[in-house]
């Protein structure tokens, strides 16, 4: 039996989503999103510039992870800092790679530029960043800068462990079809900006990345195209919170996005499930990123409260490599090994002495005085 992929179907470009306009999926979404707006509210500009900053980092090293890409972290923070100049005195340019400044400089461009209509050349110029030396990422030249021109099929395959099967999980319209089904899509993708939301965001996600347009790249591309698309619907130029480092972080909405994903471009479930899917994304990236901005809230009342305690440079390192682990980590275990691995070049009875004094000074409370556990932790009043 013939499979009837998405674009070949009645429905293709004509979705009807008005079901989902009241859901409560939508709601929660807004909601969720509309709290991190509130809690970011309390943030100094300085300190929200460097908030972005590090949700920039984790959308761009995850979105290129989802596509089995690593980007040196290093990398992805000296472009980041040079774009949004937050550099320090003395930074050096040496860890920047073209890879990491072409995917940050388009991911600035979607949301910082948001009420730019979208056009195939900006698209282009996107997915070429992407791809500096024109090769993928296993060396092989590619098509950069323009639509696929191939007259073989696109698929979207996976092989088997023992490399033996071939599974196609999605055709794409021919490459001849292509400029066509782009221009399509971006009149819509700028006609409907007036009135963005986030369904209008999930429909944007998925049509492209079924159109399937590049010969490489469409799935950092349609995240971008995500990111703008989130961007217009909350009118900010500002972007707290990640939805592919939510995808990485959460297996589970990691396996649903490739199964639903797949599922409605078959035809075997209605873009509704798409759409709810997203919305679900959407609300757990806005509350992994409550919980983010909370941590970061929690850092500068700290530092706050200790403005006028004396401490040391090595005290100042370590107490920031524990801030910094935030509510995602389990509860760093602070005791004299842990401190002399993280400062370093230290001895035990210097790493005592430090911690003794933290101690002293109120800014660290005895956890447990005996046996394995004996340690310390922050002082919770310092944190609220």
């Amino acid at each position: 039996m013939t499979k009837v992929w998405a674009w070949q179907r009645n429905d293709w470009g004509v979705w009807d989503v008005t079901l989902f306009a009241d859901s409560s999926s939508l709601e929660s979404a807004v909601r969720a999103v509309s709290r991190i707006n509130v809690l970011s509210s309390q943030f100094t500009k300085k300190d929200k510039v460097a908030a972005e900053a590090k949700f920039l980092e984790e959308e761009s090293i995850q979105t290129s992870y989802i596509e089995g890409k690593i980007l040196d972290r290093d990398s992805v923070r000296s472009s980041i800092a040079r774009k949004l100049g937050i550099l320090p005195v003395g930074h050096s340019s040496k860890h920047r790679t073209r890879d990491a400044d072409g995917l940050i400089e388009t991911l600035i461009d979607a949301t910082g530029n948001y009420v730019e209509p979208l056009s195939h050349e900006r698209l282009f110029r996107w997915q070429a960043s992407l791809f500096p030396s024109g090769r993928d990422e296993h060396g092989y030249p590619i098509e950069v800068g323009g639509y696929r021109t191939s007259s073989e099929e696109m698929k979207v395959v996976s092989i088997s462990n023992k490399g033996q099967k071939e599974f196609v999980h999605y055709i794409a319209p021919p490459s001849q079809s292509v400029h066509g089904e782009m221009e399509r899509f971006i009149l819509w993708f700028n006609s409907t900006s007036r009135s963005p939301n986030f369904l209008r965001a999930a429909m944007a996600t998925y049509w492209f990345v079924s159109i399937h347009p590049f010969e490489d790249g469409n799935g950092r591309i349609c995240r971008v195209i995500a990111d703008m698309a989130v961007a217009q619907a909350e009118k900010s130029t500002s972007r707290l919170y990640s939805l592919s480092n939510t995808l990485i972080e959460d297996k589970h909405l990691l396996n649903r996005y490739y199964e639903t994903l797949e599922q409605c471009q078959k035809g075997t479930e209605p873009i509704d499930k798409w759409l709810g899917f997203f919305l679900d994304v959407i609300q757990a990236s806005a509350e992994r990123a409550e919980i983010s901005l909370d941590d970061i809230l929690k850092k500068v009342t700290f530092w706050d409260a200790c403005r006028n305690t004396q401490l040391s440079e090595r005290q100042k390192k370590y107490l920031n490599f524990v801030l910094d682990k935030g509510s995602f980590w389990k509860a760093t275990k602070i005791d004299r090994k842990n401190y002399k691995d993280i400062v370093g070049g230290i001895s035990p009875a210097t790493a005592k002495r430090d911690l003794q004094d933290l101690a002293g000074k109120e800014v660290l409370i005895t956890k447990d005085t005996v046996g394995r556990n004996a340690g310390y932790e922050i002082n919770p009043e310092l944190l609220c």
